[in-house]
């Protein structure tokens, strides 16, 4: 019998917060680099997103996302914390969000799941 010392990393939740599943476009801003780089968010919730992107730098690194696209305009400030080569990153949201940021997250979030919802009635 072959027993596993470590448990998978997919059978651990460690998020604060239920992620919704999206197709967001986003500029993200990595530390020491100028341009921006265009990317879509896969899920977000009020702790982090998931960003696919071919080439994710390294966990740890500071980004800076712009929602423009959303009609919130939010900017928030996080760092990776998962790097998927060929997939995306893992992006967890800083504490130094403002209250404006913070409230425009949220609202983003709250239409995502309101249209989910609708959705799902239509699709019954």
């Amino acid at each position: 019998m072959v027993r596993c010392l470590f448990p998978l990393m997919s059978t651990i939740e460690r998020r604060k917060h239920v992620r919704s599943d999206c197709a967001l476009r986003v500029e993200v801003r990595f530390s020491g680099q100028s341009e921006a780089l265009e990317a879509t968010v896969a899920d977000i919730c009020l702790g982090g997103c998931y960003i696919s992107t071919i080439s994710p730098p390294p966990a740890g690194t500071t980004v800076v996302l712009c929602f423009t696209g959303s009609g919130d305009g939010a900017t928030i400030a996080g760092r990776t914390v998962t790097c998927m080569p060929g997939s995306g990153m893992g992006v967890e949201f800083t504490s130094s969000m403002d209250a404006e940021s913070a409230d425009r997250l949220k609202s983003l979030i709250e239409r995502l799941d309101s249209a989910r919802a609708q959705s799902a009635r239509v699709a019954i």
